[in-house]
């Protein structure tokens, strides 16, 4: 059965790219009383909508999957979302094979996060929580290049720009991430960066 996609926005905005990702998606302008979907559909809704987070705790008490869509992104804003029980924080302008991505990622209970907000949300908890010196991570089982890899992630970096920076394509450092997750046993960059974290 393929997922329902359900978009809401305000009557300021819409993206072509919501359609071209998915055909038979739902795009409805934010109303008093959230449309209804079936359970188990991606919800994705624009953060400038009235009741935003109210929206996010009612789909997400419905058991659907919610996706918050920003068109300035900010780790406040990040926090709240996740707050409210969304387990993506995208930009609302995102391209079409991003959303694919999105919804693929969010389907296998992963998170989707801005790779830059979420290395700052690390940071600032590494900072506020004391934590020892060493994580219970080894990364030892890791080869020379996945400790590459993570170390860029670690920084913040997309995927892009781990390409970019190790003169590798983004499909190997895809391949490449889904081994760190499995050796480490994380679930997605923010547990990965936690992990070593050691929070």
């Amino acid at each position: 059965m393929n997922i329902k996609n359900l978009f809401i926005t305000d009557e300021r905005f819409n993206s072509q790219r919501w359609t071209k990702a998915f055909p038979d998606a739902e795009v409805v302008v934010s109303a008093s009383l959230p449309p209804s979907t079936p359970r188990g559909s991606i919800v994705w809704i624009l953060t400038d909508t009235n009741n935003w987070l109210d929206m996010i705790a009612y789909y997400t008490q419905n058991n659907c999957t919610v996706v918050a869509m920003s068109r300035q992104q900010n780790i406040d804003e990040l926090r709240e979302a996740l707050e409210a029980g969304a387990r993506g924080y995208i930009d609302a302008l995102s391209n079409v094979d991003t959303l694919k991505q999105v919804a693929n990622s969010i389907s296998e209970n992963a998170m989707w996060l801005p790779a830059t907000l979420v290395a700052r949300m690390v940071s600032t908890l590494s900072s506020v929580i004391k934590q020892q010196e060493s994580s219970n991570v080894d990364l030892n089982v890791l080869t020379d290049r996945e400790r590459e890899v993570t170390s860029l992630i670690l920084k913040g970096a997309s995927n892009k720009e781990v390409a970019r920076q190790l003169d590798i394509t983004e499909r190997t450092v895809k391949a490449h991430l889904t081994s760190i997750f499995s050796k480490l046993g994380a679930r997605d960059r923010m547990h990965l960066m936690l992990l070593i974290k050691g929070l």
